[in-house]
């Protein structure tokens, strides 16, 4: 199934800097999971998950400011 979804963020003034030292994406989505707030993020959606919601998969982005005044989005699963 293809799913699109939409995000309405209406200020990324919150976003926090990019490390210089985090430019692996997979490195920041495991130090900074789905349940670390951060200054615009997490936000997503919860897909496989069971009908008790015990079993799950996030599927969260994270916005950051770059170089440049740039914002990076990141986008993460986490299976844990």
């Amino acid at each position: 199934a293809d799913v699109e979804v939409t995000f309405d963020l209406y200020s990324l003034e919150e976003a926090e800097v990019l490390e210089t030292n985090l430019v692996d994406p997979q490195l920041i989505c495991s130090m900074k999971g789905a349940s670390v707030k951060g200054g615009v993020g997490p936000f997503g959606v919860l897909v496989l998950a069971s009908k008790d919601m015990q079993e799950q998969t996030a599927v969260f982005f994270r916005v950051f400011k770059g170089q440049g005044n740039k914002n990076v989005v990141v986008m993460c699963s986490d299976q844990s």
